[in-house]
């Protein structure tokens, strides 16, 4: 049981993990197009700083949420 529980929950942190990379891959591309420029203009080093830069913006903001939530559910804000 114990187990299974610990899969379960490996899977779920993938899955948000997965999710989380996908949109930190989407948005740069937006950023890049609107700036002019093309993701080929980049070499796979910038592109790996950046992806990784927005990826801890999108953990950030989630993280801030849910205490904002947290701190509503218990009144506090």
């Amino acid at each position: 049981m114990k187990q299974w529980l610990v899969t379960r929950k490996q899977g779920v942190l993938d899955k948000y993990r997965s999710v989380i990379l996908e949109k930190a891959i989407d948005q740069p591309k937006v950023e890049i197009a609107l700036a002019g420029k093309e993701v080929t203009d980049y070499n796979a080093g910038q592109l790996e700083i950046i992806v990784k830069a927005q990826e801890d913006k999108i953990i950030q903001r989630y993280k801030n949420s849910t205490l904002v939530v947290l701190l509503l559910a218990l009144g506090i804000y």
